[in-house]
């Protein structure tokens, strides 16, 4: 059966559009003011990218901001920003990392692919936002990372995978992004340890800030370092 495909242009409007929509419904669901709420919005990003790639990556970012300026935009929406484009592109390029075929979950394999790039993405996520906030602005906000992972991980599966299941099934089949040259010398074998590594580092960090103690920011910070170098070589 013949794909479906979609222009540039549609794939960022139709993502931008339906981010920019849920995103405002959901906004009077606050779980922390001015910061974050409930988000189905956030079952969007990992199937945005998964299908788009960067084109659903950006896409996410802007329609994340523009759904920030009906109540919510101030300086820290910028971390929404990076931290919305990471959580769609870092599950499109750790696709290509497992799978040499387009994304898809019809198999158990795939499936699990699917749940682990969710998983990784959402402590992506919390780090830079959350993390973020506590380590270059300087305040800590009780369970914002929690949130933030939860909103992450817990909307891509219950809402986001039947629609991808839809959305790259037989009756319809859309063309997804195919898998981009990494500019980084990195082997395939050795970005799938290097993703291991980072996941346990992400894990530390996302422990950090739950615990929020003063003395944390500084090892916070300092994991950050290498997070951000592994964030690099995972996304180029």
């Amino acid at each position: 059966m013949k794909q479906l495909e979609l222009s540039t242009r549609k794939q960022f409007a139709l993502v931008f559009l339906a981010f920019v929509f849920l995103g405002i419904c959901f906004k009077v669901m606050v779980l922390v003011e001015g910061l974050t709420e409930i988000r189905p919005v956030n079952a969007i990003p990992v199937v945005a990218g998964l299908l788009f790639g960067p084109v659903g990556a950006w896409a996410c970012a802007w329609g994340n901001l523009a759904a920030d300026c009906f109540g919510t935009l101030q300086l820290t929406s910028s971390l929404g920003f990076l931290g919305n484009f990471v959580g769609a592109y870092l599950p499109y390029r750790m696709w290509y990392l497992y799978r040499q075929e387009a994304p898809h979950v019809h198999t158990a394999y795939n499936l699990l692919i699917y749940i682990w790039i969710t998983f990784v993405a959402a402590l992506a996520a919390s780090w830079l936002i959350a993390g973020g906030i506590w380590f270059l602005f300087g305040f800590y906000i009780e369970n914002l990372a929690l949130y933030i992972f939860l909103n992450d991980l817990v909307f891509p599966l219950i809402f986001g995978l039947p629609v991808f299941i839809v959305l790259t099934s037989d009756s319809i089949r859309i063309a997804c992004a195919e898998e981009k040259k990494s500019i980084i010398p990195v082997s395939r074998q050795g970005k799938q340890r290097l993703c291991c590594i980072y996941a346990l580092l992400l894990a530390g960090i996302f422990v950090l800030l739950l615990a929020g103690e003063p003395e944390y920011v500084l090892p916070g910070q300092i994991l950050s370092v290498p997070a951000l170098l592994l964030t690099l070589i995972m996304l180029f």
